[in-house]
């Protein structure tokens, strides 16, 4: 436990810095400090910024050193500033670590970790980018960035121990960042029904960091991104649009560069400049700031295999000798089929024509009714408490908030839409969608409905909160009980790991088995070659 505490507040401190770094004197908002808020945007430039040194050099441990030392210095001279006015609520911060810490140690690892999640990271912490890595697995094509976040937020000999640790801190950050608005003194109290159901969702839904992979991590980033749209684009305050534009960009980039399924989200700094264009549609230097993120979307694609839109195969680009045209077709078609439920499939059909038509649908949906039962039950269960936490009542033709709130309404409409076209087509993985159920819930609530805000049930509402709360260390509190667990991640997989075969293509050392020496493969590279440019690796 100390080892979970003394990480988190580690690296707690170095995204609130970057975080403080960026806001105040990179981008120049001028605002109170708010302790939840900078950290979240300190994570997803820690995220950008690390996978753009990755292009260069190993994500280890003396860069995080390196790192940690450089802050200190810069905290020690500027202190003063840093904690000035910032907003902190130790009520709120106290059980939410709590509830994070008891997540961390109670937690096992995501399905993926032997798949492709550990072995990534650890190439990242070894060595630089490898050109053509989808050679190496053909998911490492997708060059997740919440797994370089993971590469970078870890000391290797707690490597296991930290991907907890990261997940964790994403956790806590979000809900604080709701939390502290909810009970803040703020006039622009419209969004307060759609905050308080979000957190109910994270706390009843997200109770176990093993289920967290790469995907609700992204669902959190969502959160935080309607959260900041609601706070400083539907209030009545609109100092700063540019500015918070640039932030908006930041997190919808940094959604998008985890996974390509998230690409609909990227409809939410669209259509904000559309609709705002007389006044983003100028020269600005704040735009260099988005330079970046989009450099480090387009490079770690195209450098990974070739692809602009990794497995997109339409995408790839023949030009360059390492592009895996084969390679992404092949993942597109096989987790197509695998993601359609064909090993549940009993009839006669062959693969490709059972991903056809939907032939796939009823087989899908006897494996899958029960998860889609309770998502949809638990999002009808957070709406009717709401509605009732805050007098809501049914009103045909008005709106719940602002009178910009119908571009609001568009977007998630729009995002929506897109979403199940992507889902139904090519990838009904249910948990990839959890930022789509949100949308929906915040949709009915905030498109449907109106209220006097003021009359809302302040002492229900928290009492259901602190049963939300209760409920997330509960299930670890009896995960823990129930299996006698000890925190020790190291052993949690011994009985996973078999030995690695070590491989290699001219001076290029790989090895099969996902736990040990890096870099890590699973597939035979015996028809690649292998060259290096100046630092550069590439397999081709």
């Amino acid at each position: 436990m100390k080892i979970i505490f003394f990480h988190s507040f580690l690296f707690i401190f170095i995204i609130y810095i970057h975080g403080f770094i960026f806001l105040n004197k990179i981008l120049r908002i001028n605002r109170k400090n708010n302790f939840y808020e900078i950290s979240l945007i300190g994570l997803v430039i820690s995220i950008f910024f690390a996978q753009f040194l990755n292009f260069f050099i190993p994500l280890n441990d003396n860069l995080l050193i390196f790192n940690i030392v450089l802050l200190l210095i810069y905290s020690i001279f500027f202190y003063k500033i840093l904690i000035k006015d910032i907003s902190f609520n130790l009520i709120i911060t106290i059980p939410l670590l709590l509830v994070a810490f008891m997540n961390i140690y109670g937690s096992g690892f995501s399905d993926d970790i032997n798949h492709y999640h550990y072995s990534y990271i650890a190439n990242a912490d070894v060595g630089n980018f490898i050109w053509g890595n989808s050679f190496l697995h053909p998911l490492y094509g997708t060059n997740p960035t919440w797994l370089t976040a993971h590469s970078y937020f870890n000391f290797d000999q707690f490597k296991l121990q930290d991907i907890h640790v990261l997940n964790g801190i994403i956790l806590f950050l979000v809900l604080g960042s709701l939390f502290l608005e909810l009970y803040s003194k703020s006039k622009e109290k419209f969004y307060y029904p759609i905050l308080f159901s979000v957190i109910l969702f994270i706390l009843l839904k997200y109770t176990r960091l093993k289920e967290f992979g790469i995907d609700r991590p992204s669902t959190l980033l969502f959160c935080f991104l309607i959260f900041y749209y609601l706070k400083y684009f539907l209030s009545s305050n609109k100092n700063e649009l540019l500015k918070n534009f640039i932030i908006i960009c930041l997190l919808s980039l940094c959604i998008f560069s985890i996974k390509i399924i998230y690409l609909p989200i990227l409809l939410f700094p669209l259509i904000i400049f559309y609709k705002n264009r007389s006044i983003l549609f100028k020269k600005d230097s704040c735009y260099l700031i988005l330079l970046l993120p989009i450099k480090v979307i387009i490079f770690k694609n195209l450098l990974g295999s070739g692809c602009l839109l990794y497995p997109l195969a339409s995408s790839c680009i023949d030009f360059f000798s390492w592009s895996n045209f084969i390679g992404a077709n092949e993942l597109t078609i096989s987790a197509e089929i695998f993601n359609k439920s064909w090993h549940s499939y009993t009839g006669s059909l062959n693969k490709e024509n059972y991903i056809k038509n939907f032939n796939w649908f009823n087989t899908w949906l006897i494996r899958s009714y029960v998860e889609i039962l309770e998502l949809i039950l638990l999002s009808f269960l957070i709406v009717f408490i709401t509605v009732f936490s805050f007098s809501l009542k049914f009103k045909k033709k008005k709106y719940l908030m602002h009178s910009n709130s119908k571009d609001f309404t568009i977007i998630l409409f729009l995002i929506i839409i897109s979403s199940i076209l992507i889902y139904l087509l090519k990838n009904p993985v249910i948990r990839m969608y959890h930022f789509v159920i949100i949308s929906l819930m915040i949709l009915i609530i905030s498109s449907f409905l109106t209220f006097e805000i003021e009359k809302y049930k302040n002492n229900f509402m928290t009492t259901i909160l602190i049963f939300g709360i209760i409920f997330n260390l509960s299930k670890n509190f009896l995960r823990i009980s129930k299996n006698d667990f000890i925190n020790n991640p190291y052993s949690m997989i011994s009985e996973k790991v078999s030995k690695q075969e070590k491989n290699n293509i001219g001076t290029f050392k790989y090895y099969i088995g996902w736990f040990g020496n890096a870099p890590i493969g699973n597939t035979s590279l015996k028809d690649k070659r292998f060259k290096k440019i100046f630092n550069f690796k590439i397999i081709y």
